[in-house]
């Protein structure tokens, strides 16, 4: 499929990440069926909408940003579809006059924390706008964490860098989109450090399941792993931290702390 695209220049790097753009595509080809309804929330590019749209009988197309609502919009007139209504809104606060049959919102960042996947999402259910039976891309995500070396003093992204893994991972919760997510979370997580670390972090990731056999991990683009820095030293052995946060908040929602630990 050959679309014609003109972005903002901050979603280029998106529409460049392969890995995130060809999981996408297949699950949203997989899912759509010929006279299907489909929200595409955070549309973006409206890239996923037109792949959506090939099927469907209509796509309703969400964008916030009203810069890129209106590249939406011309990417929708170049390509010619007509079954696509672009609207520039709050997907968790918009109107919709018709169910969908297919949610589609890619909404997602490490945790879920700064981006509205969970609020969005939620208030989709608790409105009953999917149809019963109904299918939502992607359907759940599993974040994990582990203790790594922090190479910064503040939170970052380990993407330029690579911050040593110090512990085993873990997984620490598993997020169904079908039913309708506490947005304040907190969890007491327990590690096994095989060395000292004089400046530990948590490092977060998130993988993401978008239909039955179709898991991606990180991308460059999509859900690249999170490092929080801890205050204190750790020495080997066994250690329980506090991780709490507001999913759809932001960065500054973090919270970690050291509970106990006990040397080996």
């Amino acid at each position: 499929m050959e679309l014609k695209l003109s972005v903002p220049q901050w979603h280029y790097s998106m529409l460049l990440d392969d890995e995130r753009v060809s999981v996408f595509k297949e699950a949203v080809e997989t899912s759509v069926k010929p006279g299907d309804i489909v929200f595409d929330l955070g549309t973006g590019s409206g890239i996923l909408a037109m792949i959506a749209a090939k099927n469907a009988k209509h796509v309703y197309a969400v964008e916030l940003d009203p810069i890129t609502t209106e590249y939406t919009r011309e990417n929708i007139n170049e390509n010619n579809f007509e079954n696509i209504t672009v609207i520039e809104d709050d997907a968790a606060y918009y109107p919709f006059s018709e169910k969908a049959d297919v949610v589609i919102a890619e909404l997602l960042d490490t945790g879920l924390i700064t981006e509205p996947q969970v609020p969005v999402l939620n208030s989709i259910i608790e409105k009953g706008l999917l149809k019963e039976g109904g299918i939502i891309v992607p359907e759940e995500v599993y974040n994990s964490a582990q203790i790594v070396k922090s190479k910064m003093g503040h939170i970052y992204y380990d993407e330029e860098v690579t911050s040593e893994e110090v512990s085993n991972e873990i997984v620490y919760d598993t997020i169904n989109f079908y039913r309708v997510n506490d947005e304040d979370v907190e969890y007491l997580l327990e590690f096994d450090l095989k060395e000292d670390v004089k400046s530990p972090a948590v490092r977060l990731n998130t993988y993401t399941k978008l239909k039955e056999n179709l898991i991606s991990g990180s991308s460059p683009m999509l859900n690249p792993p999170l490092v929080i820095p801890i205050n204190g030293e750790l020495k080997t052995g066994t250690v329980k931290i506090k991780l709490s946060y507001v999913m759809g908040g932001d960065l500054e929602s973090i919270n970690v702390e050291i509970i106990k630990w006990s040397t080996k």
